[in-house]
């Protein structure tokens, strides 16, 4: 019975954390848009919720098996006695709790700080504590390769978009500035349906041809719908790529970030309900979709305008580039070492976000451009996240796990 108690504790926790992420992270997918003033604040977090709801239910799987079991080994722990039903669940609730705590304080302070490291902090807190054989420091290590490598891809990125973006709409013509909003469109469709796809069927030219086949009516159609946009065709055109990178950033974000709340319950959750781990995933990813959804509707905007106002200031060129570099970065490490070791790898969206900001800042105006006081202030929170949750968790673990286990 008291484990039980445990277990549903954690998971209001775990719901309670998806609602902390979505109030925090929204800003990720949304800043470029609403900071080049192309959306409204509450249309532009109505999309975050709608798709990226759509990202954790459909892909969300690929980094939920690696916060699952790939930071500490509970599976085995569980297998071989070294870690107990009650220690387990006790765990996942605290590790929730101390992430909870975290990403709140940051928060209600203005900080976009990494839901992602906060659950990595807090995971680590828990193994440390209880059993640091178990810990699975080769993820870690590739968890810590994306802190650094994350923000610097997103930069790069953001800095080849801006360019490429800048030139096809000051000196190109309309001609081939629609040949290029419509590659575009094809490209982001297609990588994405093959990320979807790629689930249910297995052969490799059917996922193609399946993929090519959602993606072209829609890169086709675009051209003919712009033709009506006469003498501001180059505001609306970059507008509504804006808005359409805005949609493929709340997906990305919820395929890679939902593991963060609901991720550590979904072993716990197999041996309490004994249902299977792609029931379990799927589950658990509704579950916490609607209280992104709602985090992000309730008080994501008070991190959304640190950043989409106090870190540089945006207009349309600057944030379709800057929201295409976070998306396709977030992307890209969810999705490819899914395909190639069986795991998608967590990344920090809030890093991958404010360095592709950052990237199209230098790229437009240089480092005048780049707000030093609230820069410094988040990579100060940054840096504190990892530790500050891990010893959150592992302080909690022991002062509960001292009394009931």
């Amino acid at each position: 019975m008291l484990v039980w108690a445990i277990y549903l504790a954690g998971v209001a926790l775990s719901c309670a954390m998806a609602w902390a992420l979505g109030s925090n992270d929204a800003a990720n997918p949304t800043d470029c848009a609403v900071g080049a003033g192309v959306i409204s604040l509450r249309r532009a977090l109505a999309l975050f919720a709608v798709f990226s709801a759509l990202g954790g239910i459909l892909i969300g799987s690929f980094v939920m098996k690696t916060f699952d079991r790939g930071i500490v080994d509970r599976k085995t722990g569980i297998e071989t006695g070294a870690l107990s039903k009650e220690s387990l669940v006790l765990g996942s609730l605290v590790a929730a709790l101390s992430a909870v705590i975290w990403v709140t304080v940051s928060s209600w302070l203005g900080m976009p700080v990494s839901t992602t490291h906060s659950a990595v902090g807090a995971m680590l807190g828990f193994g440390l504590a209880i059993c640091p054989e178990l810990i699975v420091w080769s993820k870690v290590k590739l968890i810590l390769i994306g802190i650094i490598a994350s923000p610097i891809l997103s930069l790069i990125l953001a800095l080849g978009i801006f360019y490429l973006v800048k030139r096809v709409f000051s000196k190109s013509s309309r001609k081939g500035a629609m040949i290029v909003a419509s590659s575009m469109l094809f490209f982001v469709i297609f990588i994405t349906s093959i990320s979807v796809v790629n689930i249910f069927v297995k052969e490799t030219w059917k996922i193609v041809l399946i993929s090519a086949t959602l993606s072209l009516p829609v890169s086709l159609v675009f051209p003919a719908l712009a033709l009506r946009w006469k003498n501001e065709w180059r505001e609306k055109t970059l507008s509504f790529l804006l808005i359409f990178a805005l949609a493929f950033s709340a997906f990305a974000f919820g395929a890679n970030d939902l593991a963060n709340a609901t991720g550590v319950f979904v072993t716990p959750t197999e041996i309490m309900i004994g249902k299977p781990t792609r029931t379990t995933i799927f589950f658990l990813s509704v579950l916490g979709s609607l209280f992104v959804a709602l985090g992000g509707l309730t008080w994501g905007r008070k991190v959304l305008a640190t950043t989409a106002y106090r870190v540089t200031r945006l207009d349309p060129v600057t944030g379709l580039s800057a929201e295409l570099a976070n998306a396709l970065c977030v992307f890209l490490f969810t999705t490819l070492p899914a395909w190639l070791i069986g795991f998608g790898l967590p990344i920090s969206t809030t890093h991958s976000s404010v360095g592709s900001i950052i990237g199209v800042g230098l790229a437009s105006g240089g480092i005048g451009r780049i707000h030093g006081g609230t820069t410094r202030k988040i990579l100060l929170f940054w840096a504190l996240t990892i530790p500050c949750a891990a010893l959150i968790s592992a302080g909690i673990f022991r002062l509960i796990g001292g009394v009931i286990l």
